[in-house]
């Protein structure tokens, strides 16, 4: 599946990126999708594959007791 998207970007970069879509015969959006895979990548930022809960589990460390906590602060969040 692909998803359009709208961003703003630097004159001179968009002219880069355009110079080599037409230098190497391939769409603007190949370009930029063939980029910001390679940034990603580079940056080892995972695929995403499974639900947003499986990819952030234990992303915060913290106990079940803060968690409790944290919980409690909310009003009617939590019934014993």
């Amino acid at each position: 599946m692909r998803r359009k998207v709208s961003t703003l970007l630097d004159d001179r970069l968009f002219l880069r990126a355009k110079l080599e879509a037409v230098r190497r015969r391939k769409q603007l959006s190949e370009i930029f999708e063939e980029a910001l895979a390679r940034h990603l990548d580079d940056a080892g930022v995972p695929l995403g594959t499974g639900s947003a809960v499986e990819q952030s589990r234990g992303a915060i460390k913290a106990t079940p007791a803060q968690l409790k906590a944290v919980m409690e602060e909310e009003d009617d969040f939590l019934v014993a």
